[in-house]
């Protein structure tokens, strides 16, 4: 194995994941090989723990994983480091896109909370293994404390439009980006994945040039270009290919698999 990468962080929705969601048994079989040669292995997602645990303990990491986006940095099931959105501040944006038909999903730290069920929460819920929290939006305690990350989903116009009215107000505070065609993800502008991997090297000790990260969507840029090596599978936009080192021809966890034989086993590596 290749010394120069010690430590690989995948996202997993579309990249680690095939589009069913499944892990394949093929792509924990590469991964267990990688550790087990003295490499090590976890993950950057758009997950809260809640929907990312099981995947964490079928995968078997016992590193630091990154969550929300790098709003959270988690290990054993509990939560090490966070940076969190106010409700408060959100609250009348969240009004509105509510208003306007948009689906909006409050992510706290043990549950995910929605206004209404609907279709959108049913593809979610589908989507995620997870069961929603309805709560009444007459009812002012959802504008307390804080989120971890909030999903509004719907049309894409349409949530153009509220973040173009809220933007110059929010801006500052918050960062959104789409990391599915049909929603938009706010996170605290604190923080990123490229930011929580920055976390992690320091946590583990190690260079950031030691580490692979491997995506499929725009909000993985941030690590691709953190660490020493950044790797766009198949199924990603042209945008995040062109800013790649790596751009893998096979598609979600084959994809993996394929940059763990070419680049940390030191076959290829297109600089």
């Amino acid at each position: 194995m290749s010394s120069k990468i010690r430590c690989i962080v995948s996202d997993l929705d579309g990249t680690l994941l095939m589009p069913d969601h499944s892990l394949p048994d093929e792509v924990i079989a590469a991964i267990k090989k990688y550790t087990e040669a003295g490499g090590l292995f976890t993950i950057a997602t758009g997950r809260p723990l809640l929907t990312a645990q099981s995947i964490i303990e079928q995968i078997g990491i016992e590193l630091p994983v990154i969550l929300c986006n790098g709003a959270v940095l988690a290990a054993s099931g509990k939560v090490l480091e966070r940076k969190s959105l106010e409700a408060a501040a959100l609250a009348e944006m969240l009004l509105e896109a509510n208003d306007s038909g948009l689906t909006v999903f409050l992510f706290r730290e043990d549950s995910i909370e929605v206004f209404a069920r609907n279709e959108d929460v049913e593809l979610f819920e589908h989507k995620e293994s997870v069961t929603c929290k309805l709560v009444s939006i007459a009812d002012a305690s959802w504008k307390t404390g804080m989120l971890e990350k909030v999903i509004v989903f719907g049309e894409k116009d349409r949530i153009e439009t509220l973040w173009s009215n809220w933007s110059p107000r929010l801006e500052q505070s918050v960062e959104k980006f789409q990391s599915e065609p049909y929603y938009v993800e706010l996170i605290s502008a604190e923080t990123s994945k490229g930011k929580a991997l920055e976390r992690l090297a320091e946590m583990l000790g190690i260079e950031r040039d030691s580490m692979m990260a491997i995506g499929n969507q725009m909000n993985d840029l941030p690590m691709l270009q953190a660490a020493g090596v950044g790797v766009a599978v198949a199924n990603s936009p042209d945008e995040l290919k062109a800013a790649a080192n790596y751009v893998c021809t096979a598609a979600y966890g084959a994809g993996v698999i394929e940059a763990i034989n070419n680049i940390v086993y030191e076959r290829s590596l297109k600089q």
